[in-house]
């Protein structure tokens, strides 16, 4: 795994983002993707050793493409200036909660956890679950590792309650967001040194019960 290699061609990408560069830099792509997706087996391997409900995913069911497929509709640059990954069981694309990671110079690099657009079923569910675990979700936000280390949610806010729920519920703030997803941000420097892999694992053990709490709501019956 050369992370060099795929940081230098999306700073390039980034620079030139071109279906005409692109082109012309196929190879350095390929290498780069082929760069990026044994980090993630490296790194699917490992969550699989502390979360079994990762066991049969595969590494092409994580990555998501680098095509942007709504350019042509926005005037944007055809590609996305990242390498993103999704581990989720069924892949990045599934309803579950997910172990994210993301390659983008700039110092946007990140690791984190959770969903973050649930469809209108899936937050329902999730809300439902805030509202009945008497602060439980709140609790593992507060937690001072977990909040040293993540942060706030990385989310939308609703201004207003949803439906069906009061302003003076005490998970009032909570019920609010239309996504639940917490990250970690890693300078360019760090994602450089020679331990970065080695720094991202405790991460997602510390994301895995936010996780769990996540796939419980949308799972339970």
């Amino acid at each position: 795994m050369d992370i060099r290699v795929i940081m230098h061609f999306l700073e390039q990408l980034q620079r030139h983002n071109s279906k005409a560069w692109m082109d012309a830099n196929r190879p350095s792509y390929i290498a780069a993707k082929e760069q990026f997706a044994q980090l993630v087996d490296h790194l699917l391997s490992q969550i699989q050793g502390f979360d079994p409900l990762l066991h049969q995913v595969t590494v092409p069911e994580c990555i998501f493409r680098i095509n942007k497929n709504d350019f042509s509709k926005k005037g944007e640059a055809p590609y996305k200036g990242h390498f993103g990954a999704g581990m989720s069981p069924g892949g990045r694309h599934s309803a579950y909660a997910n172990y994210v990671f993301v390659l983008e110079p700039g110092n946007r690099s990140r690791v984190g956890g959770g969903i973050r657009e649930p469809k209108s079923k899936q937050l329902a569910l999730i809300r439902e679950e805030i509202d009945y675990s008497n602060g439980e979700l709140q609790q593992l936000l507060d937690a001072p590792d977990f909040a040293a280390s993540f942060g706030g949610h990385r989310t939308k806010q609703l201004k207003l309650m949803p439906k069906g729920y009061p302003k003076t519920h005490p998970e009032a703030a909570l019920l609010r967001y239309t996504g639940y997803q917490v990250l970690h941000y890693f300078t360019d420097e760090e994602v450089l040194s020679p331990d970065f892999t080695e720094q991202i694992l405790p991460y997602y053990r510390q994301v895995k019960p936010f996780n769990d709490f996540l796939n419980r709501s949308i799972t339970e019956v």
